[in-house]
């Protein structure tokens, strides 16, 4: 198996970037003009699906994540998040942050996190022309970025992550210069402040949520768990129908995150529109596998990304966040 030129695959030279390319991050004390009226539709997104049922990522566990999209793909999807998404001081911060003269809003989810142990430093899902959570499974693209294969197709995206919670722990470690740098921290008790920060490619963190007797209660939580607003102000999770859980409000960490693509200039932006030189399901399992082989690894280029199992295992086992460091 060989590929083209690479000449000839890759995006124009004025849209790569390479991991060592981190737009450096913007605190913003006030993310929202009306940060009351973004919890009241924070609460309107009840009830909430697990993490996993939300990608459609099956026979997985969430460990007591949920989530709510409010925009994908450029366009509101949940009724009443208009005025949020197009944030001005989210875009002007990316401007700065990117030194980017186009912004374009393209997604916005909230996440609950109930207590649970902290996670390991990771990058978020990337954004890669041609190659995004419509035209892939979503499991594939951290594989993706962790491999380094795919840089040259990468999208520049700012991603602002906004805080309302008081309760135990939750903080937000990110190292802003790489690992091998001291980290920054964001904790409790937060109030409308955020971080925006090329997530892409930033390592960062959630730490432990909740008190620790508490930590692993939520570990085995079904696919189609849901996370509920109940009348008197509290969080029920149901598992099968069935309430296991009813926890106190601030127990739960709320949190928005907003995404924006960053072009350097109009001439960048309408190199993304293009699409002639976008990513493709073929093209992407033919890197992957010239990478397998060059590693002696023998993998069978898959049929349907989404229903292979034998690809999923490999791919996510061998391009992981500790290969990427």
């Amino acid at each position: 198996m060989s590929l083209s030129s690479p000449a000839d695959l890759a995006p124009p030279d004025h849209a790569r970037r390479t991991r060592t390319q981190l737009a450096p991050p913007v605190r913003l004390d006030r993310a929202f003009d009306d940060p009351e009226a973004v919890v009241a539709l924070i609460h309107k997104g009840a009830p909430y699906k697990t993490l996993s049922a939300v990608h459609r990522n099956k026979g997985e566990t969430s460990g007591g994540w949920f989530r709510n999209f409010w925009a994908l793909g450029g366009k509101v999807v949940f009724e009443g998040a208009e005025p949020f998404f197009e944030n001005t001081r989210f875009i002007e911060a990316a401007k700065q942050s990117f030194q980017a003269e186009v912004i374009r809003p393209v997604a916005m989810m909230t996440n609950l996190n109930l207590p649970a142990e902290g996670l390991p430093a990771h990058q978020d899902l990337p954004f890669f022309r041609g190659a995004q959570n419509r035209e892939v499974p979503s499991w594939m693209l951290a594989p993706m970025g962790y491999s380094g294969l795919f840089h040259d197709w990468a999208i520049p995206v700012a991603s602002a992550i906004t805080w309302f919670y008081d309760g135990e722990g939750g903080e937000f470690e990110y190292w802003p210069e790489g690992r091998k740098h001291p980290s920054c921290t964001e904790k409790p008790p937060y109030s409308n402040a955020a971080v925006l920060a090329d997530n892409e490619y930033m390592w960062h963190r959630v730490g432990s949520v909740g008190p620790a007797s508490e930590r692993h209660l939520y570990d085995d939580l079904g696919h189609d768990a849901k996370l509920e607003l109940t009348p008197d102000h509290r969080w029920r999770v149901t598992d099968e129908g069935r309430e296991v859980a009813l926890l106190d409000y601030r127990t739960v960490r709320l949190s928005v995150l907003w995404k924006g693509y960053c072009f350097k200039d109009e001439a960048t932006a309408a190199a993304f529109d293009d699409h002639s030189r976008d990513l493709n399901n073929d093209l992407i399992a033919e890197i992957f596998c010239d990478d397998l082989s060059a590693r002696g690894i023998d993998v069978t280029k898959p049929a349907d990304f989404a229903e292979d199992a034998a690809w999923k295992e490999v791919i996510t086992r061998i391009y992981t966040p500790e290969s990427a460091e």
